[in-house]
């Protein structure tokens, strides 16, 4: 007689980082899955935007310490020396790209037999992201960097209808925060904008799902998208509409340009990468806010550079105030981001003249924001969302009981593909990361 597979348990790891209070399922659909018979262990979190007992009353029992569940499912990684031999893991690893800091985690992983299932990698046959946070960063980052960019304009003498947005965290909802994005478009229809920052340009660089939740905010606002190849036509208008925000989304052949002044062709960009380079300085200078929300690693061209905001200051023709790089690669597509914020300290200002930077918005330059855990800002709805892109994911893991995900062909494809490791060894297409890990 053959034996049936039993379904594996789930944990719901406790986040390690005091500042995230995300959960990477919600509740009720820890209900939905324990309806379908997929037990749960929740381990304890003061922290976590839901609270122990919702998930008690959903059916999980609550734990210190993971035991008896196999498949642990969690929103950032844990440290190495946290992480549990032989288990499957669900999380952001922060790997795939090879990155310096994580790769200790990485090593630990396969010395202890995990197998790592990486949520940046669940994608379609195309390489679309099924699973992500996208959206509310997008949100978190476009409400905060406006919140900020009032307070700077503000130390500078000038009013702006942006002084009526707080910060996304002290919102605590989605909804209470459309009232104020609501609000602010009034101020903008009726009042207008200071003459010194019209017309308002606001450059958004990915037309990803960080992407979308910028554009899903500007929707309050009536914002008129600008095509690039339209700015200077644009900014020479005698009498532009200071009642209105004007948008410019980057797109590959507008942010990037060959070498060579050749055409841009994006499958000759992906095969060499190093014969292109930023195309934005022809646009930064007619900004007042710049949005970065491209992926990007170290094989690609910076899109925003040191000298290149060095030599518009020294032209004194640029509008650029403020940088909101919500994609948050230290020293990467964006230069001057030379490290992460957060709530308490979320923007410094970096002077191009002197290439220093100082804490807050105060001093003269450019501000940036590059808060890497924007979408913790608002936990409860996010977590929601997220929540309902993987419960299927988690449910097919789990019922079929199987620890070689890469070689059960009943799992979706777009699981096994997003498996990095399988019981401590890289798979197929993951070898590439040997490289760093010598």
């Amino acid at each position: 007689m053959r034996n049936e597979r039993k379904n594996l348990i789930v944990g719901i790891i406790k986040e390690e980082n005091e500042r995230e209070k995300r959960a990477p399922i919600v509740p009720a659909d820890v209900r939905w899955l324990t309806d379908m018979g997929i037990e749960f262990e929740v381990e304890s979190s003061s922290n976590r935007i839901f609270s122990d007992k919702e998930y008690s009353r959903a059916g999980a029992k609550i734990v210190k310490r993971v035991r008896k569940a196999s498949f642990l499912v969690g929103v950032k990684a844990p440290s190495p020396s946290n992480v549990i031999s032989g288990k499957i893991y669900m999380i952001f690893s922060h790997t795939v790209k090879g990155q310096k800091d994580n790769i200790s985690l990485l090593k630990e992983m396969m010395k202890k037999r995990v197998t790592l299932l990486d949520y940046e990698k669940i994608r379609d046959s195309r390489g679309k992201r099924l699973v992500f946070f996208g959206r509310h960063a997008g949100i978190c980052g476009f409400v905060d960097s406006l919140s900020y960019y009032g307070k700077k304009m503000k130390h500078a003498g000038i009013d702006t209808p942006f002084l009526a947005l707080k910060p996304s965290w002290k919102y605590g909802s989605i909804d209470l925060l459309e009232k104020d994005m609501i609000k602010v478009g009034e101020l903008i229809r009726q009042k207008g904008l200071s003459k010194k920052l019209t017309p308002f340009v606001l450059g958004v660089i990915g037309r990803g799902n960080v992407s979308s939740g910028i554009q899903e905010m500007l929707g309050f606002w009536d914002s008129e998208e600008v095509h690039p190849q339209d700015m200077k036509s644009f900014i020479k208008r005698k009498s532009p509409d200071n009642k209105k925000i004007y948008t410019i989304v980057f797109y590959r052949e507008e942010k990037l340009r060959a070498k060579s002044k050749k055409k841009f062709y994006f499958e000759e960009y992906l095969k060499c990468p190093e014969k292109f380079e930023s195309n934005m300085n022809k646009y930064l200078p007619k900004l007042n806010m710049l949005f970065n929300a491209s992926y990007w690693d170290h094989h690609y061209p910076r899109l925003v550079t040191k000298k290149m905001i060095k030599k518009m200051f020294l032209k004194k023709n640029s509008r650029l105030e403020f940088i909101s790089d919500i994609s948050c690669d230290i020293g990467g597509s964006v230069e001057l981001t030379y490290k992460t914020t957060t709530q308490k300290k979320p923007v410094y200002t970096y002077d191009p003249l002197t290439d220093k930077y100082k804490e807050g918005y105060k001093a003269k330059g450019i501000t940036m924001l590059a808060i890497d855990n924007l979408p913790t800002e608002l936990p409860g709805d996010s977590s929601k969302d997220f929540s309902r892109l993987i419960r299927e994911y988690v449910y097919q893991i789990a019922a079929y009981g199987v620890v070689n995900i890469t070689d059960y062909i009943a799992i979706p494809g777009e699981l096994r593909r997003a498996a990095v490791t399988q019981a401590g060894e890289l798979t197929e297409n993951y070898q590439y990361l040997r490289q760093y890990l010598q």
